[in-house]
Protein backbone atom coordinates (compact mmCIF):
# COMPACT_ATOMS: atom_id res chain seq x y z
CA UNK A 1 0.00 0.00 0.00
CA UNK A 2 1.43 3.52 -1.03
CA UNK A 3 1.64 6.20 1.93
CA UNK A 4 -0.43 9.11 0.10
CA UNK A 5 0.87 11.40 3.08
CA UNK A 6 3.79 14.03 1.88
CA UNK A 7 7.29 13.19 3.39
CA UNK A 8 6.38 16.39 5.90
CA UNK A 9 2.93 15.29 7.06
CA UNK A 10 4.72 11.50 7.90
CA UNK A 11 7.52 13.72 9.71
CA UNK A 12 4.94 15.73 11.70
CA UNK A 13 2.79 12.76 12.43
CA UNK A 14 5.87 10.43 13.72
CA UNK A 15 6.32 13.32 16.12
CA UNK A 16 3.33 13.88 17.53
CA UNK A 17 1.85 10.53 17.71
CA UNK A 18 4.43 7.51 17.05
CA UNK A 19 7.22 9.71 19.29
CA UNK A 20 5.44 11.44 21.95
CA UNK A 21 1.48 9.89 22.01
CA UNK A 22 2.95 6.76 21.80
CA UNK A 23 6.14 7.09 24.13
CA UNK A 24 8.52 5.76 21.90
CA UNK A 25 12.03 7.58 22.06
CA UNK A 26 13.85 5.58 19.05
CA UNK A 27 11.01 7.11 16.63
CA UNK A 28 12.72 10.64 17.54
CA UNK A 29 16.18 8.81 16.98
CA UNK A 30 14.70 8.10 13.26
CA UNK A 31 12.99 11.32 12.47
CA UNK A 32 15.55 13.98 13.96
CA UNK A 33 19.10 14.44 13.17
CA UNK A 34 21.47 14.01 15.90
CA UNK A 35 22.52 17.41 16.41
CA UNK A 36 18.86 18.63 16.54
CA UNK A 37 18.52 21.55 19.27
CA UNK A 38 14.72 22.79 20.35
CA UNK A 39 14.35 26.09 21.35
CA UNK A 40 11.94 26.53 24.19
CA UNK A 41 10.97 28.90 27.18
CA UNK A 42 14.29 30.86 26.47
CA UNK A 43 16.70 27.58 26.83
CA UNK A 44 18.65 25.66 23.68
CA UNK A 45 18.84 21.83 24.56
CA UNK A 46 21.36 21.20 21.75
CA UNK A 47 21.91 18.05 20.88
CA UNK A 48 19.00 14.65 20.38
CA UNK A 49 20.27 12.27 22.84
CA UNK A 50 22.29 14.73 24.96
CA UNK A 51 19.98 17.21 26.12
CA UNK A 52 16.43 17.05 24.20
CA UNK A 53 15.53 13.24 24.41
CA UNK A 54 16.50 13.27 28.62
CA UNK A 55 14.16 16.31 28.83
CA UNK A 56 11.63 15.28 26.82
CA UNK A 57 11.62 11.83 28.08
CA UNK A 58 10.98 12.95 31.74
CA UNK A 59 7.50 14.52 31.25
CA UNK A 60 6.77 11.24 29.39
CA UNK A 61 7.83 9.76 32.34
CA UNK A 62 5.97 12.07 34.39
CA UNK A 63 2.70 12.21 32.07
CA UNK A 64 2.61 8.06 31.62
CA UNK A 65 -0.58 8.48 29.49
CA UNK A 66 0.49 12.07 28.02
CA UNK A 67 -1.79 12.19 24.24
CA UNK A 68 -0.76 14.67 21.69
CA UNK A 69 -3.95 16.91 20.13
CA UNK A 70 -3.34 18.03 16.73
CA UNK A 71 -5.32 21.49 15.89
CA UNK A 72 -3.64 23.09 13.32
CA UNK A 73 -1.06 22.33 10.74
CA UNK A 74 1.22 24.76 8.26
CA UNK A 75 3.05 22.19 6.14
CA UNK A 76 6.27 23.87 4.14
CA UNK A 77 8.45 22.66 2.18
CA UNK A 78 11.17 22.81 4.91
CA UNK A 79 9.60 23.43 7.23
CA UNK A 80 6.51 22.34 9.47
CA UNK A 81 4.03 23.99 12.28
CA UNK A 82 2.10 22.61 14.61
CA UNK A 83 -0.94 23.71 16.69
CA UNK A 84 -1.52 20.73 19.86
CA UNK A 85 -2.69 20.54 23.18
CA UNK A 86 -0.53 18.03 25.28
CA UNK A 87 -2.73 16.40 27.85
CA UNK A 88 -2.70 13.39 30.82
CA UNK A 89 -2.52 12.51 34.63
CA UNK A 90 0.70 13.76 36.75
CA UNK A 91 2.12 10.70 38.35
CA UNK A 92 3.46 12.90 41.02
CA UNK A 93 0.14 14.68 41.40
CA UNK A 94 -2.60 12.25 40.42
CA UNK A 95 -3.82 14.53 38.64
CA UNK A 96 -5.17 15.23 34.70
CA UNK A 97 -4.49 18.49 33.26
CA UNK A 98 -3.87 19.87 29.79
CA UNK A 99 -1.96 22.83 27.93
CA UNK A 100 -1.36 23.89 25.04
CA UNK A 101 1.68 25.30 22.19
CA UNK A 102 2.90 26.02 19.36
CA UNK A 103 5.95 23.60 17.65
CA UNK A 104 7.99 24.54 14.29
CA UNK A 105 10.70 22.46 12.78
CA UNK A 106 12.83 23.19 10.45
CA UNK A 107 13.70 20.34 7.97
CA UNK A 108 16.85 19.65 6.52
CA UNK A 109 17.80 15.59 4.53
CA UNK A 110 14.46 14.60 5.39
CA UNK A 111 14.70 15.07 9.14
CA UNK A 112 13.69 17.30 11.65
CA UNK A 113 17.38 19.38 12.21
CA UNK A 114 15.67 22.52 14.70
CA UNK A 115 12.92 23.45 16.36
CA UNK A 116 11.48 25.82 18.34
CA UNK A 117 8.27 25.84 20.96
CA UNK A 118 6.17 27.56 23.26
CA UNK A 119 3.78 25.61 25.66
CA UNK A 120 1.38 27.17 28.54
CA UNK A 121 3.10 25.40 31.36
CA UNK A 122 1.70 27.95 33.19
CA UNK A 123 -2.52 26.22 32.35
CA UNK A 124 -0.92 22.65 33.37
CA UNK A 125 1.03 24.03 36.85
CA UNK A 126 -2.53 25.76 37.69
CA UNK A 127 -4.89 22.77 37.20
CA UNK A 128 -2.69 20.28 39.20
CA UNK A 129 -3.13 22.74 41.53
CA UNK A 130 -6.86 22.75 41.08
CA UNK A 131 -8.07 19.29 39.86
CA UNK A 132 -9.82 20.69 36.98
CA UNK A 133 -8.77 19.95 33.84
CA UNK A 134 -9.21 22.63 31.22
CA UNK A 135 -11.71 21.83 27.88
CA UNK A 136 -9.44 20.36 25.41
CA UNK A 137 -10.06 22.03 21.90
CA UNK A 138 -11.96 20.11 18.88
CA UNK A 139 -8.86 18.62 16.86
CA UNK A 140 -7.90 18.75 13.28
CA UNK A 141 -9.65 16.40 11.37
CA UNK A 142 -6.92 15.66 8.73
CA UNK A 143 -3.56 16.73 10.09
CA UNK A 144 -1.12 14.74 8.34
CA UNK A 145 -3.03 15.00 5.11
CA UNK A 146 -2.82 18.60 4.75
CA UNK A 147 -0.97 19.78 1.53
CA UNK A 148 2.42 21.17 1.57
CA UNK A 149 2.34 25.03 -0.06
CA UNK A 150 5.31 26.57 -0.89
CA UNK A 151 6.60 29.46 0.51
CA UNK A 152 5.18 33.22 -0.44
CA UNK A 153 7.20 36.36 -0.24
CA UNK A 154 4.03 38.21 -0.51
CA UNK A 155 2.68 36.27 3.02
CA UNK A 156 6.42 37.26 4.71
CA UNK A 157 6.13 40.83 3.73
CA UNK A 158 2.58 41.24 5.37
CA UNK A 159 3.40 39.20 8.31
CA UNK A 160 6.57 40.99 9.07
CA UNK A 161 5.25 44.20 8.75
CA UNK A 162 2.51 42.46 11.21
CA UNK A 163 4.82 41.37 13.90
CA UNK A 164 7.27 44.80 13.41
CA UNK A 165 4.33 45.57 16.43
CA UNK A 166 4.30 43.53 19.20
CA UNK A 167 1.45 45.27 20.97
CA UNK A 168 -0.81 44.00 17.51
CA UNK A 169 1.21 40.03 18.59
CA UNK A 170 0.04 40.50 21.98
CA UNK A 171 -3.47 42.39 22.01
CA UNK A 172 -4.80 41.12 18.44
CA UNK A 173 -4.09 37.29 19.02
CA UNK A 174 -6.00 34.29 19.26
CA UNK A 175 -4.13 33.55 22.89
CA UNK A 176 -3.02 29.53 23.36
CA UNK A 177 -3.81 29.84 27.18
CA UNK A 178 -6.12 29.36 29.63
CA UNK A 179 -6.79 30.49 33.45
CA UNK A 180 -4.85 33.15 34.91
CA UNK A 181 -3.68 36.55 33.39
CA UNK A 182 -3.23 36.71 29.61
CA UNK A 183 -0.35 37.65 28.08
CA UNK A 184 -1.62 41.37 27.19
CA UNK A 185 -2.22 42.21 31.20
CA UNK A 186 1.08 40.71 31.85
CA UNK A 187 3.63 42.43 29.72
CA UNK A 188 4.17 45.55 27.80
CA UNK A 189 6.20 44.94 24.85
CA UNK A 190 9.02 46.81 23.55
CA UNK A 191 11.59 45.09 20.68
CA UNK A 192 11.07 42.06 19.24
CA UNK A 193 13.15 39.87 17.44
CA UNK A 194 11.94 37.20 15.39
CA UNK A 195 13.90 33.56 16.05
CA UNK A 196 12.30 31.91 12.84
CA UNK A 197 9.70 32.28 10.67
CA UNK A 198 8.12 30.29 7.64
CA UNK A 199 5.71 30.88 4.95
CA UNK A 200 3.30 28.26 3.21
CA UNK A 201 1.37 29.60 0.75
CA UNK A 202 -1.09 32.38 2.32
CA UNK A 203 -0.05 30.93 5.95
CA UNK A 204 2.89 31.32 7.97
CA UNK A 205 4.49 30.15 11.23
CA UNK A 206 7.37 31.86 13.76
CA UNK A 207 8.78 32.30 17.10
CA UNK A 208 10.01 34.94 18.64
CA UNK A 209 11.11 36.84 21.85
CA UNK A 210 9.75 39.74 23.23
CA UNK A 211 11.84 42.40 24.76
CA UNK A 212 9.23 44.44 27.29
CA UNK A 213 8.36 45.57 31.16
CA UNK A 214 5.96 43.52 33.55
CA UNK A 215 2.45 45.04 33.69
CA UNK A 216 1.27 43.24 36.89
CA UNK A 217 -1.44 40.62 36.67
CA UNK A 218 0.66 37.33 38.88
CA UNK A 219 -0.95 37.65 41.98
CA UNK A 220 1.34 36.05 44.21
CA UNK A 221 4.03 38.76 42.93
CA UNK A 222 4.97 41.81 44.71
CA UNK A 223 3.84 45.25 43.23
CA UNK A 224 7.50 46.09 43.43
CA UNK A 225 8.09 44.06 40.09
CA UNK A 226 5.64 45.87 37.96
CA UNK A 227 7.51 47.68 35.55
CA UNK A 228 10.63 45.06 35.54
CA UNK A 229 12.34 44.74 32.64
CA UNK A 230 11.99 40.73 31.31
CA UNK A 231 11.61 38.67 28.11
CA UNK A 232 8.80 36.78 26.53
CA UNK A 233 9.37 34.12 24.22
CA UNK A 234 6.30 33.74 21.74
CA UNK A 235 5.60 30.99 18.97
CA UNK A 236 2.81 31.02 16.54
CA UNK A 237 0.57 30.43 13.33
CA UNK A 238 -0.69 33.01 11.64
CA UNK A 239 -3.43 33.16 8.11
CA UNK A 240 -3.23 35.97 5.84
CA UNK A 241 -5.66 36.90 3.28
CA UNK A 242 -6.05 40.45 0.57
CA UNK A 243 -2.95 41.31 2.23
CA UNK A 244 -3.90 41.55 5.76
CA UNK A 245 -2.99 39.44 9.04
CA UNK A 246 -6.66 38.00 9.34
CA UNK A 247 -5.65 35.16 12.26
CA UNK A 248 -2.99 34.75 14.56
CA UNK A 249 -2.69 31.61 17.04
CA UNK A 250 -0.13 32.37 19.58
CA UNK A 251 1.37 30.89 22.63
CA UNK A 252 3.76 32.53 24.61
CA UNK A 253 5.82 31.68 28.12
CA UNK A 254 3.56 33.22 31.13
CA UNK A 255 5.51 30.67 33.06
CA UNK A 256 9.16 31.16 32.48
CA UNK A 257 7.92 34.62 32.46
CA UNK A 258 6.71 34.31 36.05
CA UNK A 259 9.82 32.66 37.24
CA UNK A 260 12.24 35.46 35.71
CA UNK A 261 10.82 37.51 37.69
CA UNK A 262 10.44 35.56 40.94
CA UNK A 263 14.50 35.53 40.63
CA UNK A 264 15.18 39.24 40.93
Amino acid sequence: MTDALSAQGRLLRGFAVEFLTAHDASVARRIMAPDYALSIGGFLLAGRDDHYLPATVAQLDQFPGLCVTAHDVVLGENAVALRFTEHGVSAREGKASSWGGVTLFRIEDGRLKQGWAEEDYLARKLQLKSGVVNRIDSPHAAPWDEPVSVPNTVTEQIVRSWLADPSALLHASEEISAGGPSLGELFDPGSIEISFLFTAGARAAFHAVIEGSYLGGFADLDRERVGAQAMLPVAGIIDTCAGEVIRAQVCGDRLGLHRRLSHR
